[in-house]
């Protein structure tokens, strides 16, 4: 669970002996094939070897790999990637599993983890707040990374109705809507704190009807931006599960049409020679030229090829030496460095579509990206 707090923690860790970073993308569909995460973190080990000039940092990546392999050919969890942070003698040993973000392998040793993956996947990961709002009290649940990781209660004191008829009941009516009124007004200032706070960047509203279009209709433009869905709740009979089970759902629907449309706008841009490009030579090619800006993949893609640790070049095709610079190459999944390559080289940000949104970009070759310029 990749959380704010875990990102601090981590960038406190320090040690000249040398912490190794491992970053090991998973492939679900393979999770059966034997040792598949250890040949994944050999693969990232030995470009980084290639790589390194500091005997030291090849040294400590020597001291910890056998660690790190063990664990690995036990490992038995799912998720789309790990990271590992370790160094013995610093008794450092941070294992982190990544859930639904996708991450490139990648080998970094220094004195200080290098969490520049995590943090993005933190950073691009949606955090997801559900106000479940009422005439008298509310509560928030910031649901990030697809955990729950903070509940909130408020609560006004808000008069109660009474029998009275005539002009009296009238004006104590009125009387109850303005502490309704202040109610809310406290809720909003409750949402842009939690906000400054948090950094969340969903909103589901909930609650009884007439209550959440009061309090919908109170929103600023920068709270209302963030709403992507409202949902009716029974609140004296729905359990803290159920509300946030119709809030994930809002969300998942949220992100299928957001992808959609985002597929829709790339295919269109590339196919009328805008700043986008589809299939995965041309994206290749933009990579190469350091001219992405969002990298997009259909869940699950991949394509052989040939990639050289040398200069950086790689290609859909397979090569034994690099065409570029004439080194040894050898072969590689292309996507997977596609994907490396935009985080890191970059500073690219790399979304995975899905369900419907995945079959169309897999009819245009399962990877496009647009462009900067």
């Amino acid at each position: 669970m990749v959380s704010r707090d875990l990102l601090q923690r981590l960038a406190s860790l320090q040690s000249s002996e040398g912490i190794v970073s491992a970053y090991v993308r998973l492939d679900s569909r393979l999770m059966y094939t034997a040792n598949q995460p250890v040949m994944k973190f050999k693969g990232g080990a030995k470009r980084f070897l290639r790589h390194n000039k500091e005997r030291r940092w090849a040294e400590a990546l020597e001291r910890e790999e056998q660690r790190i392999v063990s664990f690995l050919q036990d490992w038995k969890g799912g998720g789309r990637g790990l990271a590992i942070f370790a160094c013995t003698p610093a008794d450092i040993w941070e294992v982190v599993p990544v859930e639904r973000a996708y991450i490139p392998t990648h080998i970094a040793v220094d004195t200080t983890p290098d969490i520049f993956i995590l943090a993005r996947v933190a950073d691009e990961y949606p955090r997801l707040l559900t106000v479940v709002v009422q005439r008298d009290r509310a509560r928030l649940y910031l649901v990030e990374t697809g955990r729950l990781q903070d509940v909130e209660k408020l609560r006004t004191l808000v008069p109660g109705r009474h029998d009275q008829g005539g002009w009296a009941q009238a004006r104590y009516q009125r009387h109850i809507e303005e502490h309704v009124d202040r109610h809310l007004k406290r809720v909003l200032g409750e949402l842009q704190e939690f906000r400054q706070r948090t950094g969340y960047n969903r909103l589901v509203v909930a609650g009884p009807r007439e209550v959440v279009a009061r309090l919908l209709d109170a929103l600023p433009n920068d709270l209302r931006e963030l709403v992507i869905g409202t949902t009716e709740v029974d609140v004296k009979h729905e359990s803290d599960e159920e509300v946030l089970g119709d809030a994930h759902r809002i969300w998942q629907e949220h992100e299928r049409k957001v992808e959609k449309r985002l597929v829709k706008q790339l295919v269109e841009e590339a196919q009328g020679e805008g700043q986008a490009v589809l299939g995965i030579e041309r994206t290749i090619d933009a990579l190469l030229q350091e001219r992405v800006r969002l990298l997009v993949l259909a869940d699950g893609v991949t394509r052989d090829g040939s990639a050289c640790d040398s200069c950086g070049f790689f290609a859909a095709e397979e090569f034994q030496r690099c065409p570029a610079c004439g080194a040894e190459a050898s072969p590689t999944d292309v996507v997977e460095r596609a994907v490396e390559r935009a985080y890191l080289s970059q500073d690219a940000t790399v979304e995975v579509v899905f369900d419907e949104a995945r079959e169309w970009l897999l009819a245009h070759g399962g990877i496009g990206a647009f462009l900067r310029y």
